[in-house]
């Protein structure tokens, strides 16, 4: 049988285990994950948001957050189903320079249906196959 101190000692050594543990994963079940509120109207706020955003990494236990999904971003204003977030029918995106491949249609954002290629950007025969076969059109921009 453990006597008064053994069985004191035996404790402090779980909690500073537990602590220890809480303090290494900020995602842990017990710390409520972080929410930052962002508005995005404007390319200045957009510009602003990044800088936060790079700003909030210089500590390494929230750029893990970040990286892992628990440290979250949330539109202020914003609802999933308003219809400013769905997609247009005229979502176009744009490349100034370049080459353009398959590789880089599939990274564009979801919803694009026109890409407006740069007078010196250039679009390899695959990349041409795929954008037809995803709906997209290629349309090159005068300089």
């Amino acid at each position: 049988m453990l006597d008064g101190n053994e069985l004191r000692a035996l404790i402090r050594d779980v909690i500073a285990t537990e602590l220890a543990a809480v303090k290494r994963d900020p995602a842990s079940p017990q710390a409520k994950p972080a929410e930052h509120a962002v508005r995005v109207a404007s390319d200045a706020d957009l510009a602003a948001f990044a800088k936060q955003v790079l700003t909030l990494a210089h500590d390494p236990a929230t750029r893990s957050a970040i990286a892992n999904g628990s440290y979250r971003f949330k539109l202020e204003g914003g609802s999933a189903s308003a219809p400013s977030a769905a997609p247009t029918s005229s979502a176009s995106t744009r490349i100034e320079k370049g080459v353009v491949t398959e590789t880089v249609l599939l990274k564009l954002p979801k919803g694009t249906q026109r890409l407006q290629v740069g007078a010196g950007v250039s679009v390899t025969p695959l990349a041409r196959d795929k954008a037809s076969s995803l709906g997209i059109t290629i349309e090159r921009m005068k300089s």
